[in-house]
């Protein structure tokens, strides 16, 4: 009978350059809140791994074993942005009618809402970034589901008889457009938000009827 080996009690060392983070944050995670807390004040162009590394509290050589550039990190950014515009989503749908014109008036709201208090995430997830998205296959999925959300309303407006049977795919685009075009105009200060909340949203909601009834 071979006797068997005893285990060590000694720890492995960690590997060369493997870096790690206290309080449960890992480094991946780390890297991506500095990228967007540096976005709040800091242009696309200005913005670098070694900055992000240097604020995540990481070496610089560290955060490349996580993004191999600075667009690979902008692209997980826009993937969490995505994912955090649909579960508000969700929680709007919750307070209004489950039906057409209750489903279009909660997605542009929150659309507008989204981008307007998450503009360091908007600035990643619609602007221009470099980041190549065929390249990133999670963030395309993500991405996708958004013009998918829209048009499934769409359709589902017009199986209810709201809306004008075919072209589906161009009512689908006419109301994105007519929807993120409104948010860019305030994003970028060419219109100003008002005081009230309420008043917002029923200046938005009156948009996205606007674009609603071109459809009927």
């Amino acid at each position: 009978m071979v006797a068997s080996k005893k285990k060590s009690s000694q720890k492995k060392p960690m590997g060369v350059g493997r870096p790690s983070k206290e309080n449960g944050m890992n480094v991946r995670e780390a890297l991506i809140q500095a990228g967007v807390e540096l976005l709040e004040n800091t242009t696309l162009e200005d913005i670098s791994l070694r900055k992000v590394a240097a604020k995540a509290g990481v070496s610089h050589v560290a955060s490349y074993h996580h993004f191999e550039n600075k667009h690979a990190l902008f692209a997980a950014i826009a993937e969490i942005g995505f994912q955090k515009y649909f579960e508000t989503y969700q929680k709007e749908l919750e307070k209004t009618d489950q039906d057409f014109k209750g489903r279009y008036r909660a997605l542009g709201w929150t659309y507008f809402q989204f981008i307007m208090t998450n503009r360091q995430f908007a600035r990643i997830m619609f602007g221009g970034t470099g980041v190549d998205v065929k390249t990133h296959p999670t963030l395309l999925a993500v991405s996708r589901r958004t013009y998918r959300q829209l048009h499934e309303i769409i359709r589902m407006g017009q199986n209810l008889g709201h809306l004008e049977k075919g072209n589906t795919r161009e009512k689908t685009l006419a109301s994105w457009a007519m929807i993120h075009g409104i948010a860019m105009l305030f994003l970028e200060g060419r219109l100003q938000m008002k005081n009230d909340l309420g008043e917002m949203e029923k200046f938005i909601q009156t948009v996205t009827e606007y674009a609603y009834n071109g459809m009927k």
